[in-house]
């Protein structure tokens, strides 16, 4: 067991991976005891060299563990916010039914997979005590949150285009993209504007106005 684990290790596979070496090797995997909050100095840096994207860095439950200087303009300073509330599936449930980001499809699309992405996470940590409390809390406060966790689904996560109206920098239109990153199980949620358009445009402008 010790030798697989260190294969695993040197290996960097994800946890699914490690799980089926231990199978075939003929051993019980190592129980996961909860998702990795652990930020690497690699993606950390990978993050600051990130100037002109809107970048951060969530868990496995979606929540906030690093950000770049761009992401503040859409996230906010999270270092004045307590670590227990940096969770971006808990933001978006507490916004009302009547907003409008609940019409567009695309953001209802999305909201839909990190969802199914979360009860995945819900399945793998089933000791995790801040996931389970995470879902109980969404399921006794977002009755919206509780159809999407009934449906028990399953969804491939796209790329999908978000519109802002930011309320300083005005109109903005970017493809939001969630890279996983399977060592960690965590996944680095990028804004990619598209080359040439006033949104990389406003982008560059903010990354001059916080270089350090």
């Amino acid at each position: 067991r010790q030798v697989l684990a260190a294969l695993a290790r040197a290996l960097l596979l994800s946890r699914d991976e490690r799980a089926y070496l231990f199978r075939v090797a003929g051993e019980s995997p190592p129980p996961s005891t909860g998702p990795s909050r652990e930020v690497s100095p690699g993606l950390q840096h990978l993050l600051d060299a990130m100037t002109e994207t809107p970048a951060y860095l969530v868990d496995a439950s979606y929540q906030v563990l690093a950000w770049n200087r761009l992401a503040r303009h859409f996230i906010g300073d999270l270092s004045t916010v307590p670590p227990a509330e940096r969770n971006t599936i808990r933001w978006t449930f507490r916004q009302r039914d009547d907003d409008a980001h609940w019409s567009d499809q695309d953001v209802v699309s999305f909201v839909r997979t990190s969802v199914a992405d979360l009860r995945a996470a819900y399945g793998r940590y089933p000791n995790d005590p801040s996931i389970r409390q995470l879902v109980t809390e969404l399921l006794g406060t977002s009755p919206r949150f509780a159809r999407l966790w009934a449906e028990h689904d399953v969804a491939e996560r796209r790329p999908v285009v978000k519109r802002v109206a930011h309320p300083e920098h005005g109109p903005l239109e970017f493809e939001c993209r969630v890279l996983y990153v399977p060592e960690t199980d965590q996944r680095l949620i990028t804004y990619v504007p598209e080359p040439g358009s006033p949104t990389q445009a406003t982008f560059r402008q903010l990354a001059e106005r916080v270089a350090p």
